[in-house]
């Protein structure tokens, strides 16, 4: 295995020397659209395919999915989805769930025994593939960093090979229940460990790098920010004139002034009760006609509607429910202005897709946000959990209504030049590019 190693460390040099396509091999659970809709599961998506765009050939490894088990067929489906007729990338699969039918996959203690299992099992296809010389870089997506850190351990030859890591929102360590808190302690031990092991660990925000220090002990020199990121071109591409027409009908939206918007998972962490206190405190300054739209679903929809009912904003607040991106991206076009009041937060792509459709945008400053939301420039921000502060922010936006065009227009240009997934992918192979040479002149242990 060392000589193989050997080779191949020598065999990626010279390719770097002649200019050939970079080779990536991307080790993460789950990649939209083949496991569903999640933030992470976008994330690997754009990332691949805008580095295949960017002439990086990638070798993802993904968990099977639910409704198939061949892997050409997967890429197909994955190529359709981001209007890709061929793209130098390769699908692997493994199998994730091995603990069904006797415990959900992805419950608290599911997760923290399949999501091992699974990550080991990444590292040991790892191995094989850079034994065999087809890989310059090994990049990995949250707890998907175990296999492969566990690999290097045992095989020091392996440490030749650069290694880098996103951890991404590490809400495992930023929740206030202490009962999650003690349940995920083995997961954020395995976290942890396998974060220290690569050569570079992303921040997906500069206000948010010294957290990887602080919750993982990783050392700051190893820390890249590289921010996540929304498909512009997506985005605004999904707008349908015949869906906002739709849309307006279905939730008359012309009887509303001004609406309000709030897009996520219905979780108590998203801190929409904290919202509710904030608007009954400013419905003062609101007006008679004002509307909040909240998108999503989850487990808070009963709580939200009884709250609202209790604080008399009962015909004010309408929870719409999932919709599909069309519609998403089509609504964001009808409404005034983006309220998004988390309790914690990795980086938030829903604050970003608010802002490329030039919204104006009341926030929590938690996680990621403040590198997004500047206050007075296209929206304000508040402390997580403070309903006071948060009503006097609604009220200081709707003082200022008149600054909304050039807040909205400010937010698109934020997203334009910094977090559009072509500027991002190619700030991320410059990254593979930076270790690579590091490798090369011995810089990197």
């Amino acid at each position: 295995m060392g000589a193989l190693t050997q080779r191949a460390t020598r065999h990626s040099a010279d390719r770097q020397a002649a200019s050939a396509p970079l080779r990536v091999l991307m080790l993460a659970r789950a990649v939209f659209p083949l496991h569903g809709y999640g933030g992470i599961e976008r994330h690997v998506f754009h990332l691949v395919t805008h580095l295949a765009r960017q002439d990086v050939a990638v070798e993802l490894v993904v968990g099977r999915p639910a409704d198939g088990d061949d892997p050409e067929q997967g890429l197909q489906q994955l190529l359709a989805a981001a209007r890709l007729s061929a793209a130098p990338i390769q699908l692997h699969y493994l199998p994730y769930d091995r603990t069904s039918p006797w415990l959900r996959p992805n419950s608290i203690l599911g997760r923290q025994i399949n999501y091992p299992l699974f990550a080991l099992a990444e590292g040991a296809l790892a191995r094989r593939l850079l034994g065999a010389g087809r890989i310059d870089v090994v990049h990995t997506q949250g707890l998907c960093a175990l296999g492969f850190g566990w690999e290097r351990r045992l095989r020091p030859q392996l440490r030749r090979i650069p290694f880098i890591a996103n951890p991404h929102g590490l809400e495992e360590y930023r929740t206030p229940d202490w009962r999650k808190r003690l349940a995920y302690l083995p997961f954020r031990a395995l976290y942890s460990w396998s974060h220290r092991q690569a050569d570079r660990v992303i921040a997906t925000d500069a206000c948010t790098q010294d957290d990887l220090p602080h919750y993982l002990g990783v050392a700051p020199a190893r820390v890249a920010v590289i921010p996540s990121a929304i498909d512009v071109e997506e985005a605004l591409g999904a707008v349908d004139r015949q869906t906002r027409e739709a849309l307006r009908q279905r939730l008359a939206l012309a009887e509303y002034d001004p609406i309000l918007l709030s897009v996520s998972r219905l979780e108590r962490n998203k801190g929409y009760h904290v919202l509710l206190e904030a608007l009954a405190q400013a419905r003062d300054t609101l007006g008679a006609r004002w509307r909040w739209l909240l998108v999503g679903e989850g487990k808070e929809a009963a709580a939200l509607r009884a709250q609202a009912a209790g604080l008399g904003l009962g015909e004010h607040v309408c929870l719409v429910g999932r919709l599909s991106d069309r519609e998403l991206h089509s609504l964001y076009e009808e409404v005034d202005l983006f309220i998004h009041p988390t309790l914690y937060e990795g980086s938030s792509l829903v604050t970003l897709e608010a802002m490329i459709h030039r919204l104006p945008v009341i926030a929590s400053a938690a996680g990621g946000i403040p590198d997004k939301v500047l206050p007075g420039r296209n929206g304000l921000l508040v402390p997580p959990g403070d309903a006071a502060a948060l009503a006097a922010a609604i009220r200081s936006a709707l003082q200022r209504r008149a600054e909304w065009p050039h807040w909205g227009a400010e937010s698109a240009r934020i997203v334009r030049t910094t977090f559009d997934w072509p500027i991002v992918a190619r700030r991320t192979r410059q990254e593979y590019q930076r270790l690579l040479a590091e490798k090369h002149c011995g810089s990197l242990a």
